[in-house]
Order: C-alpha cells, then sequence, then structure tokens
C-alpha cells in the first residue's frame, strides 16, 4: 500500500533583519487584540534543558492565497519578532490529505525554484517593518540578504507498516529534504543527508538539514519548528555582523593607509574612537544574540537546537566574526598608538619651543 499524507503542513520561513533591536513590548502594545500574538513558548515538560533571555513574540497576519505548482492554495501567515532585530515570516501550506510521498518531493522541487513566495515575504516583510517602525530604535533596509527554510511537518500518515525508525526505508526521506525529484541519490549522499536523526517516542522523528527539516509530530506539538526556527534567526543575525564588519573593517582601513599622519591632524584619533566604540557595540550585540537561547542539558529539544546550529554552521560565523572583532580590537590599539605618538611628539614640540623661549633671552643679554 502506497504511504500517504494524511494530515500535514508545509512551514515555510524567510527570515529578514529589519533593525538592530526590537522593544518587544511595544510589539505587543501595537497588537493589543490576543488573539492576534502570543509570547513564545513550548509544549514539552522538560524545556528546561533550554533557557530563553526574551521570549519572541507571534504574530497572526492572517490567510494569504499562494500557488503551489498549478494550484492557488490559501495559507496561514505568522510573523514571528526577535528582539535582537529579526522578523521571521511563516507560511503554513497545508499539505492535501492523500498527497504520496513522490507528489510531496514534487512539491518541495518546485518549491525550491519558485521565487514568488520570496518575492511576497520581502513585502509582507517591509509593511511588517512599517507597521512596527516605533518599536524600532534604528530600523535596517540597507542589508537585502535573508535566511530560508522549509519544514514538513507532519502529524499522520495513511499506510504505514512499519516503525518510524524505519521510515526510511519505506520512502525516500533523503529526497524530501533535498528537494530532489528526478535524481536517483547515492547511499552516501542519503547517509550524509540522514545522519541528523532523532526520536524522542516512537510515534514521532525529526531528521535536520541546512535547508530543511522533516518533522512527525502526532500530537501537533510545534516545539521542534520553533526550536529549529530560534536557530535560523540567530544565524541570520551572525551573517549579518560578520557582513557589517566585512564592512567596517575595510571602510577603516580605506580610511587609514595611505593616509598622511600629520602631527596636528585629528583624523587618527577619530578614527580611533569609532573603532573602539565599534567594537564595543558589535561585541555587545553578538554577545546578546549568542546569549538569547542557551542549553543546559541534552534533552531532546536541547539535541535538535544542536543539530540545527551545526548544520547552519553556526560555530564557522561565530569563528569568523570573533576573528574580525579581534582584527578590529588590534586596530583600534594602533590607532590609539599612533594617536600617544602624535601626542608625546606635540609634547616635545612644546617643551623645545618653551625652552627655547627661556633661553633666547639669555644669548640676546650675552650677545649684547
Amino acid at each position: 500500500m502506497e504511504i500517504k499524507v494524511k494530515k500535514g503542513k508545509i512551514l515555510v520561513y524567510r527570515v529578514f533583519d529589519i533593525g538592530s533591536e526590537i522593544d518587544l513590548e511595544k510589539v505587543e502594545a501595537l497588537f493589543e487584540d490576543k488573539k492576534l500574538k502570543e509570547r513564545f513558548k513550548l509544549d514539552r515538560k522538560h524545556n528546561m534543558s533550554l533557557i530563553i533571555s526574551k521570549s519572541p513574540v507571534s504574530v497572526q497576519l492572517g490567510a494569504i492565497d499562494v500557488k503551489i505548482m498549478d494550484i492557488v492554495q490559501t495559507c496561514e501567515l505568522v510573523a514571528k519578532v526577535w528582539h535582537f532585530g529579526t522578523v521571521s515570516l511563516c507560511f503554513q501550506i497545508p499539505i492535501f490529505e492523500g498527497t504520496t510521498w513522490p507528489e510531496l518531493i514534487k512539491i518541495a522541487s518546485w518549491m525550491e525554484n519558485d521565487t514568488a513566495l520570496d518575492e511576497i515575504a520581502k513585502i509582507k516583510a517591509k509593511e511588517f517593518q512599517d507597521d512596527i517602525k516605533y518599536a524600532i530604535p534604528a530600523t535596517n533596509n540597507d542589508w537585502s540578504m535573508n535566511e530560508d527554510f522549509v519544514t514538513y511537518f507532519i502529524q499522520e500518515f495513511d499506510g504505514l507498516k512499519g516503525p518510524l525508525s524505519t521510515l526510511n526505508e519505506e520512502i525516500d526521506v533523503a529526497a524530501l529534504i533535498l528537494a530532489e525529484s528526478n535524481e536517483n541519490l547515492s547511499d552516501s549522499i542519503k547517509k550524509i543527508t540522514l545522519e541528523n536523526t532523532y526520536q524522542y517516542s516512537r510515534d514521532d522523528l525529526v531528521v535536520v538539514d541546512w535547508n530543511s527539516a522533516l518533522v512527525i509530530e502526532p500530537s501537533g506539538s510545534m516545539d521542534v519548528p520553533l526550536v529549529i526556527e530560534f536557530a535560523l534567526n540567530q544565524l541570520l543575525e551572525m551573517r549579518y555582523y560578520d557582513d557589517l564588519l566585512d564592512e567596517r573593517l575595510n571602510k577603516l582601513y580605506n580610511n587609514v593607509v595611505g593616509r598622511n599622519k600629520g602631527i596636528f591632524s585629528k583624523q587618527y584619533a577619530r578614527f580611533a574612537e569609532e573603532a573602539g566604540q565599534m567594537y564595543l557595540e558589535i561585541s555587545e550585540i553578538v554577545e546578546n544574540v549568542e546569549n538569547s537561547f542557551k542549553v543546559v542539558g541534552d534533552f531532546y529539544l536541547a539535541q535538535i537546537f544542536r543539530a540545527s546550529s551545526k548544520r547552519f554552521r553556526f560555530d564557522d560565523w561565530t569563528k569568523s566574526i570573533n576573528e574580525k572583532l579581534g582584527n578590529l580590537a588590534e586596530v583600534s590599539k594602533l590607532l590609539h598608538s599612533e594617536v600617544n605618538e602624535s601626542r608625546n611628539q606635540m609634547m616635545e614640540m612644546i617643551v623645545i619651543l618653551l625652552i627655547g623661549i627661556e633661553v633666547i633671552p639669555l644669548i640676546w643679554n650675552v650677545i649684547f
């Protein structure tokens, strides 16, 4: 009997950076209707393994029509606002009852290459940014990059015979994760794709990859998608500040390299001050992002969060940012050294001038 999806949905995420930070209390005040907003919360009782510094706010943006292949479907659009400056839009697209696994793979492949959702998400993100502009001290409109992710959330199957632990023996899970409807994937690729597979009970299963995930959860709990979404927002912020450091460092280098250093010039002092201030500001923000979600145990959701962070290569972005912050600190030290040297030269000139003022009258008296 062919396996079919009886109940499920596709969660399509688009994450944008819209400001340096967001005042979540003001966002809640803007949406006074409790049906429209809610704070981030997890259902599982063992969520003490996770520490959330500031819970993001979810806002229901209502129903929206999207075209999936040749069919126009109505889906729910939810915006989630994070205090460190991001908003994630989630298109909750229902999977028609009776959809076969090959059909679901074809939908995944189509969505991978379609750009319509990207355009809709950009428009909605800009509209939402305008709606909550009073809650954003400094908006960000210059950075066009965003993160995308897809979670295939399935509650119930028809035709599934064996346990979920042997699901890949009955259907091609890797093909869905990679959105490959035409290629016959090799065993090595399947093994790599499925290495981050987790189960809390015999009735649920999670597979996490860098661009998509499969979540089978009969209870309908959204804990796992929420944890993955948290990691996705952190990733976008790390990418943003990595790019920002590149831009600031290049600008600083161009201002300093090849510029003549005058004793009376205050430019080096200004550059040194800017570099030091930049280092402190970005270090604080990056630390704020990293500490927004902490794992203190090896429980199920903590494992999912670690797996997501690993797949998103979070450590590589953190290492890159720390190296650039180190470079920024060194540049700041060098500039301050140059400033101090200029000041010392200035003091030496003043001392010589004062000595000259004292000596010239004596010489004048001796000669004349």
